[in-house]
């Protein structure tokens, strides 16, 4: 969608400027070509059916705004739980340390640098990426073959096989999440809700009174709009969910295979 390559200012403006402009060429086109009279009881009923129906309107907003709030957090908690399982199966790996163990980890660096280069990008248009997938499943295949060849690695073992099956788990998290979207149902009754509280002021007379409370009215609902439209893709647009967290796993990973890593011994797969 084009808004979401927009700053996020500038997405503001056009859907502000878009919803409060359209109101206030609505009112003028109805009134300059229709030319009604209402008498004060019409404008009394009228005010009157405007405050149910922005009232119910004003609900299903909130509702809405809340509904998106809350899967934009859940995506960014899928988020960091996948990081931090990647980093602790990263030291699992390194802790175990045999040939099979460090090439598993090295598969697991490489998964983590293509969920930040690649499939990042494909996650904004809620989509995964089948060269992700198949890291992921060559990481988890060698971690298949780890062969525990001492007691501390018998212990360790279903620990790293637990890691990874958990990672599994979490990355079907963090791809479903990045699909989240709001119905089009949903859409179409929002929208269909703001434009007949919008009309049922067409029956004021225009002032310039009249026409600033117009205003007043479709710029508070786009404002609304505005934030829902914002968090409804929680990887795409200026505020989308950040790959920070995986960022911080690889770095740790590297960190320690320059700093902590233990010198492995070639010939017998142990410290």
């Amino acid at each position: 969608m084009i808004l979401y390559s927009l700053p996020d200012w500038l997405m503001a403006m056009c859907v502000v400027g878009g919803i409060v402009g359209m109101s206030l060429i609505g009112y003028f086109v109805f009134h300059w070509t229709c030319q009604p009279k209402f008498t004060d009881d019409n404008k009394s009923v009228a005010l009157t059916v405007l405050t149910v129906v922005a009232t119910i309107n004003s609900l299903l907003l909130a509702f809405l705004a809340v509904s998106v709030w809350q899967s934009f957090n859940a995506a960014d908690d899928a988020v960091v739980q996948e990081a931090n399982t990647v980093g602790a199966l990263a030291r699992d790996l390194a802790i175990y340390n045999t040939a099979e163990a460090r090439d598993a980890r090295q598969r697991l660096r490489e998964y983590a640098n293509l969920v930040v280069t690649t499939e990042w990008k494909d996650m904004q248009r809620g989509e995964a990426s089948p060269r992700v997938w198949d890291q992921f499943d060559r990481m988890f295949a060698v971690i298949g073959t780890l062969e525990p060849d001492t007691p501390r690695r018998t212990v360790m073992l279903p620990e790293i096989l637990a890691r990874a099956n958990e990672l599994l788990k979490q990355r079907r998290t963090r791809l479903h999440t990045s699909e989240s979207k709001v119905p089009m149902t949903l859409w179409m009754v929002v929208l269909l809700g703001t434009i007949l509280t919008i009309g049922t002021t067409y029956a004021l007379t225009p002032s310039r009174f009249h026409v600033s409370m117009l205003g007043l009215t479709a710029a508070s609902t786009a404002l609304v709009f505005h934030l829902i439209v914002a968090m409804d893709r929680p990887f795409a647009g200026e505020q989308s969910i950040d790959a920070g967290p995986f960022r911080l796993a690889i770095d740790n990973m590297n960190r320690w295979d320059t700093q902590i890593a233990p010198t492995p011994d070639t010939t017998t797969g142990k410290r």
